[in-house]
Formats: structure tokens, C-alpha cells, sequence
């Protein structure tokens, strides 16, 4: 419960901090957070939980809100050039939680034609 409070508060925070502004990767860093055990473990077990999976719709919506697409885009191809061990796991967590963010997770994406 606690845990779902935390997400809770973060997203609010979150889209509070993006209502005005291109979207920051310490946004996508921060909500991706808790998706780390998918992460750091990998795919497929264990699967993404709850908390990961909405941190996912959140940054879904965030996305889809104003110009964001490319820039949540470029966060996505810039985390998992950094975590190359773990980038299958990070390029599959949208469809294990059942949603598309309108871009291929890949370090080679083009994200300027995102939308």
C-alpha cells in the first residue's frame, strides 16, 4: 500500500513538473525506478509488477502530452546505450504492460519522428 502511495505521489509530481516543459530524462530515470527488478533481472521472469507497469502508462501519458513523445524517446535510446546489459529488458517492458509508446525502443531510433 505504501509502495502504491510512493508511484501515487511521484507521478503526481511528475506530470506537476512537466506540465510547462519538455520532458526531462530524470522523469523517465525516476519512474523507470520502479521497474528495476524487471530491469536488473531481466525478461521473463519475473514479469513487470503493478508498480512498474503503471510507472509505464504514466510515462505513456506523459508521452502523449504536448511535444514529449521525442523527448521521452530520446531518454529511452540514451538509458538503454547506457545499460546495455539490461537494454532487452527496458525494450520490452511497454509490451509486457500492454502499451505502446509510439516508438521502437532501440539505441539506433530515430527519435525526431516520434508521435
Amino acid at each position: 500500500m505504501v509502495k502504491r502511495i510512493q508511484v501515487g505521489v511521484m507521478m503526481l509530481l511528475t506530470w506537476a513538473a512537466i506540465a510547462a516543459a519538455e520532458t526531462d530524462c530524470s522523469t523517465v530515470e525516476g519512474l523507470l525506478s520502479a521497474c528495476s527488478n524487471f530491469i536488473t533481472y531481466g525478461s521473463p521472469d519475473p514479469l513487470p509488477d503493478s508498480p512498474c507497469c503503471e510507472a509505464m502508462t504514466s510515462l505513456n501519458t506523459i508521452a502523449d502530452s504536448g511535444d514529449n513523445r521525442p523527448s521521452v524517446c530520446r531518454c529511452f535510446t540514451g538509458l538503454i546505450t547506457v545499460y546495455n546489459p539490461n537494454a532487452t529488458a527496458i525494450a520490452t517492458l511497454p509490451g509486457f504492460c500492454g502499451i505502446s509508446l509510439g516508438f521502437v525502443i532501440d539505441p539506433n531510433t530515430d527519435c525526431t519522428y516520434s508521435r
